[in-house]
């Protein structure tokens, strides 16, 4: 296949790997599967495979955001994608953990991260997607999280998650990213410029730099400090041309 890098610019070593994958699976006429990509890497690699090549792609449960694929030689292979759910339960009462201390815990036992799928923390459990070659190796060495003892085990069941966002409506002057970034981090607009053009800002999982950039309905927005938000929707415009909109912030 030939490799089209003026559609993917700044990810011009990521487009080359999955091309690599896709010489490897063609050339030995086995299955070839991939680590964890992260979303944004997910799109660009829907992009390539198209409907050229055919393949598996899974993250372990229904909507996940980081994913593993299967590519295939032929169309109605089987593929085991080889990802292990585990599990795990701690008691609140040194603090609730959160997403960055699991994930800090993991990837401090030399654990790449792309060995790693999504991480789910809800109440006093958390559950993991991960490559089953790392499984044991979990198990058996995450065994403290901060100040609280944790357990792993293989989690046979389905996994169904939806994320919390607490809703709020907030009128802003347009869908410029740098007002929305303001608006929802609470800043300055300046500061919310500083923030896009150093490359702290993501739309949908993918960096912007582009401060004039125009958000859609239904933008995943991450802000670098600040937390991940959701622009649902414009809900009305003001009698001043302002527009009031539905957005959250993920909890």
């Amino acid at each position: 296949m030939p490799i089209h890098f003026e559609h993917y610019r700044g990810n011009e070593k990521f487009v080359k790997r999955i091309y690599d994958l896709i010489d490897l699976m063609e050339r030995r006429r086995r299955i070839v599967v991939t680590p964890f990509f992260a979303p944004d890497e997910c799109n660009i690699c829907d992009a390539i495979l198209g409907h050229q090549i055919p393949y598996r792609k899974s993250g372990g449960y229904q909507g996940a955001e980081r994913c593993r694929y299967a590519l295939l030689p032929y169309e109605d292979e089987l593929a085991d994608l080889k990802i292990t759910i585990l599990k795990a339960t701690y008691s609140p009462q040194f603090g609730k953990l959160a997403h960055p201390d699991v994930l800090g815990a993991i990837l401090n036992l030399g654990i790449e991260r792309e060995k790693i799928g999504d991480l789910i923390v809800k109440d006093n459990e958390f559950i993991i997607f991960v490559d089953e070659e790392i499984e044991n190796y979990i198990v058996c060495n995450l065994t403290r999280i901060k100040r609280s003892n944790v357990h792993f085990k293989r989690y046979e069941g389905e996994v169904t998650y939806e994320p919390k966002i607490r809703y709020e409506h907030k009128i802003v002057s347009s869908l410029r990213l740098d007002v929305l970034v303001s608006s929802f981090a609470n800043i300055s607009r300046k500061k919310a410029q500083e923030l896009i053009r150093a490359g702290l800002v993501k739309v949908n999982h993918v960096i912007l730099e582009e401060t004039s950039y125009l958000c859609n309905n239904n933008s995943a927005i991450s802000i670098r400090g600040h937390g991940r938000f959701h622009f649902k929707e414009i809900v009305k415009t003001t009698k001043k041309d302002h527009l009031v909109i539905l957005a959250g912030k993920y909890q």
